[in-house]
Order: C-alpha cells, then structure tokens, then sequence
C-alpha cells in the first residue's frame, strides 16, 4: 500500500514540477539569481541563521565557492552576517529584510501555480486533499524545540 501512495504522490510532484519550472527560470532572471544563491534563501528561510559550514554543507560546495556566493548576497542586500552569540569565533548569516520579502514573494508564486493546477479538480476532491495533507504534514513536520537548544534558531 505503501509504494503506491509514494508512486501516487510521485506523480502528482512530476505535475507540479512541470508547471513550477517555466516559473523558477523567470525567478532566477528576475531576481539575477544563480541555483546555489536561492537555495541558500530558501534553506535559511527555512532553517533560520546559519555558520557558513552549515551552508556549505547544504548546499554541497566548498568553503570558498560557499564565502563567495554569500558575500554576494550580502553585498546585494539579501544576507546578513553577525556574531554567533554560542561560539564568538564563528559568524551566522541570516536573512535581511528583503531576502525575506524575496522569499515570501517566490513563495507565494509558488503556490498561486499549484492552486492553478488544482483548478481542474472538484471543490470536495480540493478539500479532501487539503485534509490529508495537512494531516501527512503534521507527522513529516519538526515539532516545536525547547528555547535555548542549538535547533532553536529556527524562524517561528
């Protein structure tokens, strides 16, 4: 039962992927913004500040390509950097104000497409839908962390 919900879901992403493509090449023009550059938005959207190294890690690229590509983003405004207040040898890089706008916005976008897709399906298929995943999303999601743990910097 299992691998068809996988197989199923599969193909409804394989859907959404389709229509989202067209949309992230006009973001990356829009915005003049390589891959790497909106991952490191998203991912720190996502995961609140972060070391460069932890950066790096996710993205898989060095040190060096991973300074670069921040420094960039820092110098258009998108990224900050202050002091780790855990670990004052380190830095944190954030999100400014308008890499968050920057986000939000693509977001945004985001979901208008997929609500677009969802067009062709019945209003009670929508809300069943709707209910299931918010119910799937309960169990995949992190749950809330105790304040002054490592994971806490997390945006709320």
């Amino acid at each position: 039962m299992e691998a068809k919900a996988a197989h199923a879901l599969h193909r409804l992403m394989q859907h959404v992927v389709r229509g989202s493509i067209a949309e992230l090449h006009r973001v990356l023009q829009a915005s003049r913004l390589s891959l790497p550059q909106l991952g490191t938005l998203h991912f720190l959207h996502a995961e609140g500040a972060q070391s460069v190294s932890a950066i790096a890690h996710h993205l898989h690229l060095s040190l060096a390509a991973t300074s670069h590509l921040i420094e960039r983003l820092v110098g258009r405004g998108l990224l900050t950097r202050r002091e780790d207040p855990a670990d004052r040898r380190q830095k944190l890089v954030g999100l400014a104000d308008e890499g968050v706008a920057l986000v939000r916005g693509v977001q945004a976008e985001a979901v208008a497409s997929i609500d677009g897709l969802l067009d062709a399906v019945p209003s009670d298929l929508r809300q069943r839908l709707d209910a299931d995943l918010r119910e799937v999303l309960a169990v995949l999601e992190p749950r809330p962390v105790p304040a002054g743990t490592e994971a806490d910097r997390r945006p709320t």
